[in-house]
């Protein structure tokens, strides 16, 4: 095996294993690859390690990441530019710790949420879980979910297209796969052998998923703009990743490869119908939404039409085209699967008309009864911890915020408000769009609107569970200091 050679920047190393390795595949990106490494870092705790696996860059990115002066920070570069894919796993393979995090050199992982972090992983070694999937949802709540070994993690994990940053590996585990290397080694840009291991994995281990967006998937932190994807600038097809044919291939790769692992025949069909209903809802349904996603265009300098009829039409002929392949695959592997795939289709087309009734004539009410849920999901987090004595004030003020500020004065602003005024917190000021347009004060303090200048404060704290994401985007690039949902503190509290 042809390794790279290995540089060791640091003069100390951390006595002992840490419980995390944090490992990042790197090339050329400099700036955010810093902004990302200082993210992790600035958690005061010797139970993490930063290995950053280099691919040869010629941006001087090493000689400046040198300047980064912390012993918990592994630098590793490669003799030569082997590729995207072995650096993703030469990366994992430099990590020292218990388990492995894997993140991309342009993806983030929210140091607010580390520790917590750290105590499920603690936990999932108790528990003997092996792998892990990071995982964006404001739904759940539930801090993680355990699949058994088998099955039911085959189902979860197994062959499937998933960003690979966020991807948690049992070191021991890992390190005991024979040939994996082999699996990353002549990738085509979209095939994950990231989830082919997890498929080997969980014929004999636990896998979880764990909730709470710990690598701030729903919030996009890196501006995507400013460092364009070198894949699709090589690629003479500037369409989406995620084309039917695309998809076609690697629901193709991934039944040889379950089949060469010897996984049983039903399982192996439950996993291809599971599999081909998600995909043809992001062929048909969920087309229109990536196509206003700046994280599908601006990032691939992708600007696709977006008038409806153009969607619409699309939409449709990229479900026949993946449907067409899939029945082609089925015919001459096994016939009997082609009444499953067809009722699945059927249904996703279905689907994908009372989507477009529904966002033409109930767009306001699915609105509103999304809002209603969010809130109460919120309120079901917040009594959880409360039952568990967890209190919102013992915390804060435990990791040293106390001057606050809090993003919408509706019920939860509200209840904040009356909890943190009884305690040795200062609301310093609240944000309120409303509240804002009528008075510049809130009962005695000041009242600003989004697009106002703000006072410094230890935390923003959002209120708003609906639409925590998008502004927390929105005042991320406005302010120096944490904005934080209600939620995202209710993760780390629990």
């Amino acid at each position: 095996m042809d390794w790279a050679k290995e540089q060791d920047i640091n003069q100390k190393r951390v006595t002992g294993d840490p419980i995390v390795s944090f490992c990042i595949a790197a090339f050329q990106r400099y700036e955010i690859l810093e902004e990302l490494i200082q993210e992790i870092l600035s958690v005061k705790t010797d139970k993490i390690e930063v290995a950053v696996c280099d691919d040869k860059s010629l941006d001087g990115s090493i000689e400046k990441i040198k300047k980064i002066n912390d012993n918990r920070l592994k630098i590793y570069v490669n003799d030569e530019n082997v590729g995207s894919s072995l650096n993703i796993h030469d990366s994992l393979d430099r990590g020292t710790g218990k388990y492995l995090f894997y993140i991309n050199d342009r993806d983030n992982v929210d140091s607010f949420k580390i520790e917590k972090l750290i105590q499920i992983l603690e936990e999932f070694e108790k528990e003997g879980v092996a792998f892990a999937r990071c995982y964006a949802t404001g739904k759940n709540v539930e801090k993680y979910h355990i699949f058994s070994a088998g099955k039911e993690a085959m189902l979860e994990f197994a062959c499937r297209m998933d960003h690979p940053t966020g991807f948690i590996f049992k070191k021991d585990v890992w390190k005991n796969i024979k040939r994996r290397r082999i699996l990353f080694e002549n990738q085509n840009y979209g095939d994950y052998p990231i989830t082919q291991i997890c498929a080997i994995i969980a014929k004999k281990y636990k896998g979880a998923l764990i909730y709470g967006d710990i690598c701030d998937f729903r919030r996009h932190r890196i501006n995507f703009a400013k460092e364009k994807s070198r894949f699709h600038e090589k690629r003479k097809d500037k369409r989406l990743w995620y084309t039917p044919g695309a998809i076609y291939r690697e629901l193709k790769i991934g039944q040889a490869f379950l089949k060469k692992i010897r996984i049983r025949d039903d399982i192996r069909e439950e996993i291809l119908l599971d599999r081909y209903a998600q995909y043809l809802n992001l062929c048909v349904t969920q087309y229109r939404n990536m196509v206003k996603s700046p994280v599908y265009t601006s990032h691939y300098n992708f600007y696709p039409r977006q008038d409806f009829f153009h969607v619409f039409r699309i939409s449709i002929l990229n479900g026949l085209k993946l449907w067409s392949k899939i029945l082609y695959l089925c015919f001459s592997e096994n016939r009997q699967l082609i009444f499953k795939i067809n009722k699945i289709s059927r249904k996703e087309y279905l689907n994908y008309f009372k989507c477009i009734l529904e966002d033409k004539f109930h767009l306001k009410e699915k609105y509103e009864i999304a809002k209603r849920e969010a809130v109460l999901t919120t309120y079901e987090q917040w009594m959880n911890e409360f039952i568990n004595k967890k209190d919102i004030v013992d915390f804060l003020l435990e990791n040293g915020y106390h001057h606050v500020a809090i993003y919408g004065m509706g019920r939860i602003g509200k209840h904040l408000w009356k909890e943190f005024r009884n305690s040795d917190i200062s609301v310093d000021f609240i944000i309120d769009q409303q509240i804002s347009r009528q008075t510049k004060w809130y009962e005695d303090v000041p009242c600003f609107n989004a697009e106002s200048e703000f006072p410094y404060v230890d935390i923003i704290i959002v209120s708003v569970p609906s639409e925590a994401d998008k502004i927390i985007g929105k005042l991320r690039g406005k302010i120096g200091g944490r904005v934080k949902s209600i939620d995202d503190i209710l993760f780390v509290l629990g």
